[in-house]
């Protein structure tokens, strides 16, 4: 596993909207836009699936996945492997997370992005990897 730096969760911590994106077990690409998404630990990424379809079809195909971070003038992309989890603590703690923001929705699923790769998407360094 790779540990994320102080910057990359800061950047995570403050942004409204991250692009998360999948692809099909042929290699057709999805992209999401995720509301829920924060740093579970040095080295997990927790989201609410809240209403992915492609995005779980996908995942139940190719369990690889990676997410944007931005900060300005900042951005970062994380590579790693999804684990899904649908009861237990860590649902009732991904319910709690969702219902405090927006009490109208209603997560179907918790995610854990296992990070293995985080790559810089900020000039002169795009496209470097970080870790």
């Amino acid at each position: 596993m790779v540990k994320l730096p102080a910057d990359v969760k800061e950047a995570l911590a403050n942004q409204q909207v991250a692009s998360l994106g999948t692809a099909d077990k042929n290699g057709v690409p999805n992209v999401c836009l995720m509301g829920f998404v924060k740093a579970q630990d040095d080295e997990t990424l927790i989201m609410a699936d809240v209403f992915w379809k492609k995005t779980l079809a996908n995942l139940q195909e190719n369990p690889k996945a990676t997410i944007t971070a931005y900060l300005p003038p900042k951005a970062y992309q994380i590579k790693g492997s999804m684990e899904m989890v649908y009861e237990g603590p860590l649902m009732n703690e991904v319910n709690e997370w969702v219902s405090s923001k927006m009490a109208n929705l209603k997560p179907k699923g918790a995610a854990l992005l296992h990070v293995e790769e985080i790559y810089s998407l900020s000039p002169p360094n795009a496209g470097e990897k970080i870790t």
